[in-house]
């Protein structure tokens, strides 16, 4: 399997782990690494020992032969007293994410601790629900949003400018958190690494920002959205839940927009949309038009406070990534 047929057509979860039985992976060692390849790239042992109902020793053993094949290596303990296998297993072999059409995956990556928390605690929320219908890659994120008829322009997305590129590269879901899609409701997870108080409501303030264009216009087509928090402790899920919950209820009234408004809003999206600028000259140019446009749109949005743009959100406490359950 090439990377370029990966990408233009995205497979399934089954696809991907047939792929590695046939370069000789067992049953069960297919399915978990593709799993942990698809939504982490990181893992813990007890993590496994969920999926599959096994005790301590079996994981260890299956851990060692990841190890010995040289797929994965143990990136940091989780357990400072030293009293049981808490190690984060690190799933790095680029030919393993090339076999399954995902090689420029960034989970194959080192992290920082922050990071690959945030990774853990992603995959432990898959695990609880594996049928949501999950999005594990960009290309199949923006597949899905393609077919409700979702502009790309609202999709979170962060420019990363190398020096030897012309123009910066736009990586969508920068994040890289997981989404799971239906069609008729859409779920975000945000996974909550933990830390001070005000550090953890900034983050999940900042992912709302990121998202809200795309969750208007999800709701715009008639789509449900629900927002998902997973923590590592009840503390952080109950004062995350009463932040989730400032953005719950039905959306506002549609504002009446004047013709004139409503050109203008069109000029502005067909400009996002080819990066031709001319559609702006009757306004007198790029930046009056742009202005003219923040205007509408601040009429609009202070005739609609306070915002709320999801229809459902919950929290998750990951009891396996607990500090306790760590010995953190």
């Amino acid at each position: 399997m090439t990377v370029a047929t990966a990408t233009a057509a995205p497979v399934s979860f089954g696809q991907r782990a047939a792929t590695l039985r046939g370069l000789g992976w067992t049953e069960r060692q297919a399915d978990w690494l593709t799993l942990v390849c698809l939504h982490s790239g990181a893992f813990v042992r007890s993590q496994y020992q969920a999926r599959y109902k096994v005790t301590a020793a079996p994981a260890t053993r299956f851990v060692s032969a990841l190890m010995d094949a040289g797929v994965v290596r143990e990136a940091g303990l989780l357990d400072r007293r030293g009293g049981r296998p808490t190690s984060v297993c690190h799933v790095h072999s680029r030919p393993l994410y090339r076999a399954l059409g995902i090689e420029d995956n960034r989970h194959r990556r080192g992290a920082s601790p922050e990071v690959t928390m945030r990774r853990l605690l992603s995959l432990d929320y898959v695990l609880e629900h594996p049928d949501l219908g999950w999005l594990p890659t960009e290309p199949e994120k923006l597949a899905y949003f393609q077919r409700l008829g979702i502009s790309p322009t609202v999709l979170p997305h962060r420019l990363h400018r190398d020096p030897g590129a012309d123009r910066p590269t736009r990586r969508r879901f920068p994040l890289n958190l997981p989404i799971a899609g239906s069609g008729a409701t859409t779920t975000f997870v945000h996974a909550e690494p933990g830390g001070r108080r005000r550090l953890q409501a900034d983050r999940i303030r900042s992912w709302v920002t990121a998202h809200t264009g795309l969750w208007e216009a999800l709701r715009d087509g008639g789509g449900a959205v629900h927002i998902v928090a997973v923590t590592r402790t009840a503390d952080a899920a109950a004062a995350t839940a009463a932040i989730l919950e400032t953005w719950r209820g039905p959306p506002a009234p549609p504002v009446p927009r004047s013709e004139a408004d409503q050109q203008l809003v069109d000029a502005v999206e067909l400009v996002k949309t080819t990066e031709d600028t001319r559609p702006l000259d009757r306004y007198g140019g790029v930046m009056e038009g742009m202005r003219a446009y923040r205007r509408v749109l601040d009429r609009e949005k202070a005739a609609g406070w306070p915002f709320k743009y999801v229809d459902a959100s919950s929290t998750h406490v990951a009891q396996r990534l607990a500090p306790d359950a760590l010995g953190l």
